[in-house]
């Protein structure tokens, strides 16, 4: 069962996602999440509050987009190419609304000078987990390639939710960026 909490962030990913930052209130999350008047408040005083809440929320769906229920991305080319590319038909598909609420809070915090604290440290967590994981699948340059494969997928995704490909094949396309970056296998720096 899902804590109210995380029902609430849920409802206002699904809000943002659907109707952009306008229709982020206090009042809409209650009523979308078929809560009583005040409950979103009661968890986040103020909107910036409830904004930095979602971050960390997506955050956390972004991840299990990747990784699966498992958690878990086999450490190698293979295995980053192939959580990436889930990601992205993850993104694109049955979490397209985590995505278009994820682009909405960007282009909220290049406006507010405030959330960017919050996004930051959501960003360090992401590099974290990434830089680990290209490390262990090969990377011969962590810091660059973490960078350089996050900037793409996220191009990439943005670019497909505008213009559709019929024939998106994610996953090769981000095995093509890691053998262009020359990822070699137990030769890890």
């Amino acid at each position: 069962m899902v804590d109210r909490r995380t029902l609430l962030l849920d409802t206002a990913l699904e809000l943002v996602g659907t109707q952009g930052m306008r229709g982020l209130t206090h009042r809409a999350v209650d009523a979308a999440a078929d809560l009583p008047a005040g409950s979103t408040s009661n968890y986040f005083r103020t909107r910036e509050a409830l904004v930095l809440g979602i971050v960390e929320r997506f955050i956390v769906r972004e991840r299990e987009m990747a990784t699966g229920p498992r958690d878990q991305v086999d450490p190698t080319p293979d295995g980053v190419a192939e959580a990436l590319g889930r990601f992205v038909d993850r993104a694109l598909g049955p979490d397209r609304m985590v995505t278009l609420a994820r682009y909405a809070i960007l282009v909220e915090t290049a406006q507010n000078p405030g959330l960017r604290a919050g996004m930051a440290l959501g960003a360090d967590q992401v590099d974290t987990w990434g830089l680990d994981l290209i490390t262990r699948a090969g990377s011969r340059d962590p810091h660059r390639d973490v960078g350089l494969l996050a900037n793409y997928v996220t191009g990439l995704v943005l670019h497909e939710l505008a213009l559709p490909s019929p024939d998106l094949d994610a996953r090769a396309r981000i095995r093509a960026v890691i053998d262009t970056l020359g990822w070699t296998v137990g030769e890890a720096s």
